[in-house]
């Protein structure tokens, strides 16, 4: 079990810890209630006893004796085979060349993997003979704020998030409330997205995910596998969250690991269906790969006369705000009626990246390096600077009206890919109750619960508006994504699943 040493309160944090007790419950109660590390994992050999360009060579019965070797792609087999040993005497005995099944006559496993960056993805499928049976990633640009509800609801065509978080403000009239999914997820409820996977981890297990992130990885590649066996679908959705743990708490560092398990996990099932499946693996958004500090945006709101209030009757006063950010991210949000002061105090921040509000229908996006205005007009989306350049956008882009598959294809490799149609759907139904205010902190920093950092030190994180935050990547065995790219997050299951989007497996047992 975990040990930690006594705790000292912040002083900062000390007069919140009543408002965040049910968070701090969470997380000091449940790793105790539960067994600390699991003990599921795949029993495929973790590592090929040899690999060469031409065939990568396993012991699958673990008696020093190899017997299963993975041929990567290849002429004579374009999407690589499988050779089995079944007498081990060094001789093959069957072969499956896995481009000889045709994508509709097995089944599809769809892998959701939580925060992979593009440029890793495609450097370790370049450098890797098992990645080979995988056509090259495919780049996915995520909606904004890059987090992964708002990201795998996008993804799997599932309703709008209620908001960008799981504790979010509802200022509809009829409620004027805070809704705290946190407290409804520990009750049996499931998110929309979360109904349409036949796997992902139980809420009660996340925390000990995040704090013992490489067994709850392990294990969590096992059920994955477990639920496909079971799945009665033809195509089936598994999610592994913990990824995202790994990189959190090991930054850079993790990926190897991260890349070794899912090929151990795409080697076990390729093994035991004998070729016979497509696999897919799509992730939600990127992480920036960097050592994180925490920024108190709460006190730097109250220091520019702002009340930062938790009431449900927001606002009872011009300066009430209410303060949207979970976790530890790049990304968080403001309800407020007054928001042009509320973004000219964030400007103050140096660690301030971007802050957004509307105007009218417009919005517009500030930093320290100027101002502009995103605006739509007949289905077209003008990036125009009033001062500065904010996204750093080229000269060709302003005031230019694109349709916004123009504006990803122009802008899908620059430092804020396809910026502003992203920050435009952000406003415009991204969620359903969005802040009037939406900021991003450079990286290297992050806001959110600040006493989080007393279990977790985090090497990376994620949320924001920029390239690293925002590319991720889609790799298949099927061919349909040949040719294709780059994506939208809500594009990917237009071309991977052609006869529709996927169905509710499991709904919610409040």
């Amino acid at each position: 079990m975990l040990h930690h040493a006594p705790l000292r309160l912040p002083r900062s944090l000390a007069p919140r810890l009543s408002f965040y007790f049910p968070f701090f419950f969470i997380f000091l109660l449940l790793p105790l209630a539960t067994a600390c590390t699991p003990s599921d994992h795949l029993l495929f050999p973790a590592h090929p006893t040899s690999q060469s360009p031409s065939a990568v060579v396993f012991d699958t019965d673990h008696n020093t004796t190899a017997d299963f070797a993975l041929l990567p792609a290849a002429p004579a087999h374009p999407r690589g085979a499988l050779v089995f040993d079944d007498d081990e005497d060094g001789t093959p005995d069957r072969l499956f060349d896995l481009h000889e099944y045709a994508d509709r006559n097995v089944p599809h496993l769809v892998v959701l993997l939580d925060s992979i960056p593009f440029e890793a993805l495609r450097q370790r499928h370049a450098a890797d003979p098992r990645m080979s049976v995988f056509a090259p990633p495919v780049k996915i640009i995520a909606p904004y704020p890059s987090m992964s509800a708002v990201c795998f609801s996008d993804i799997l065509h599932a309703p709008p998030m209620p908001g960008p978080i799981n504790r979010h403000y509802d200022p509809r009239p009829q409620h004027r409330a805070v809704n705290n999914l946190i407290s409804r997820r520990l009750g049996g409820y499931r998110n929309p997205w979360q109904q349409r996977l036949h796997y992902n981890i139980a809420y009660r297990d996340n925390t000990n995910a995040f704090l013992s992130p490489h067994p709850w990885m392990k294990t969590e590649f096992e059920r994955a596998r477990r639920a496909f066996d079971d799945s009665p679908d033809r195509t089936t959705f598994v999610y592994i969250s913990s990824t995202a743990s790994m990189l959190f708490k090991y930054g850079p560092s993790a990926l190897d690991e991260i890349f070794d398990e899912l090929n151990r996990f795409v080697a076990q099932v390729l093994y035991e269906r004998r070729g016979a499946v497509k696999i897919s693996v799509v992730s939600d958004h990127g992480h920036n790969l960097r050592k994180t500090r925490w920024v108190d945006i709460e006190t730097h709101l109250e220091t520019g006369g702002f009340n930062v209030t938790k009431k449900p009757q927001f606002p009872e006063q011009p300066n009430d705000v209410f303060l949207e950010q979970d976790g530890l991210l790049t990304w968080f949000g403001v309800h407020t009626v007054r928001p042009v002061r509320v973004a000219d105090h964030l400007l103050n921040l140096p660690e301030l990246e971007t802050v957004a509000y509307m105007q009218g229908p417009d919005v517009i996006v500030r930093s320290a390096n100027g101002a502009a205005v995103i605006a739509k007009r007949d289905h077209q989306l003008t990036y125009t600077p009033t001062r500065g350049n904010p996204l750093a956008f080229p000269a060709e882009l302003h005031a230019t009206a694109l349709s916004a598959d123009d504006w990803l294809q122009r802008t899908v490799d620059l430092e804020f890919p396809d910026g502003a149609v992203r920050l435009w759907d952000a406003f415009h139904g991204g969620t359903r109750q969005a802040p009037q205010v939406m900021a991003t902190l450079k990286d290297g920093t992050c806001a959110g619960i600040g006493w989080f950092l007393w279990f977790v030190d985090p090497h990376s994180t994620h949320g924001g508006l920029n390239q690293i935050n925002s590319a991720t990547g889609a790799l298949t065995m099927t061919r349909r994504l040949d040719g294709v790219g780059p994506l939208r997050s809500h594009e990917v299951l237009d071309h991977l699943l052609p006869d529709g989007p996927p169905r509710i497996v499991s709904e919610s047992q409040e």
